[in-house]
């Protein structure tokens, strides 16, 4: 008995969902990537898209009666705070509107990688905003970035530790899918230590792991001026990184 009930319950539960789900309004409109590639892409709010795309607002192909016209409206905010408005025309929602989306091609409009989009969709006129939805401008793929860190330098044996300048140039593979890989960063850095008074120049080669963003970065190289205790270990901070990052 208490097996039937069970069961009841849980087909009453579905077809209630069903019953939910079904009556929900769908959103007059999609947010499309169009890659540089020529891939289509649905864009969600835990993706970001590639600063040489182009974003597509597609609208549904059937008419609201309450909605006859529907306006965007993006806006690019700057990593230091900066923000303009990218100039959109008001589309009609009619029966062949689907085949006419607004077209916003980002690079002709000056997006960098590090900006976010601020995109808001709504009937006209003098409506509520209907949609609203903010958006991260990476580079996707594989690519490489200097940076140029201070150091904090701990040498091989029994020695102080020092400080030290460096350059560093550092790989990451970005996804368009939010991930912790996308703000972890590979590569090789270049410093200038003062581990003997004696040497006048003194470079040190090693490789670092960045994170996140190559705010800071942690590695190990070898002074190649000495001979002895000549390793070392560091920790960078890239504070024109993070000067950039606060919007100073």
């Amino acid at each position: 008995m208490k097996a039937r009930i069970l069961f009841a319950l849980l087909i009453l539960c579905l077809l209630l969902s069903t019953h939910a789900f079904g009556a929900r309004k769908a959103e007059p409109f999609t947010l499309i990537e169009r890659t540089y590639d020529d891939r289509l892409l649905a864009i969600y709010k835990t993706t970001s898209v590639d600063y040489r795309s182009t974003i597509l607002i597609r609208f549904a192909d059937t008419a609201a009666v309450d909605q006859p016209r529907i306006g965007a409206r993006v806006e690019v905010i700057r990593a230091n705070g900066g923000k303009y408005e990218i100039p959109t025309r008001e589309m009609p929602q009619s029966w062949d509107s689907a085949g006419q989306p607004i077209r916003i091609r980002l690079r002709r409009w000056a997006v960098e990688p590090g900006d976010k989009l601020h995109i808001t969709i709504h009937p006209r006129p003098g409506r509520f905003e209907a949609f609203e939805r903010y958006v991260s401008v990476e580079r996707h793929g594989l690519g490489g970035d200097l940076s140029f860190p201070v150091l904090s330098v701990q040498r091989d044996g029994d020695h102080p530790g020092t400080l030290g300048a460096g350059v560093s140039y550092t790989l990451k593979y970005v996804q368009a899918e939010r991930t912790l890989l996308n703000h972890l960063g590979l590569g090789f850095n270049l410093s200038f230590l003062d581990f003997d008074p004696d040497q006048r120049i003194e470079i040190g080669l090693g490789l670092t792991v960045t994170f996140p963003d190559d705010l800071f970065q942690i590695g190990l190289g070898k002074n190649l001026a000495l001979k002895k205790d000549s390793g070392y270990y560091f920790l960078g901070i890239n504070l024109p990184g993070i000067k950039e990052k606060i919007g100073l």
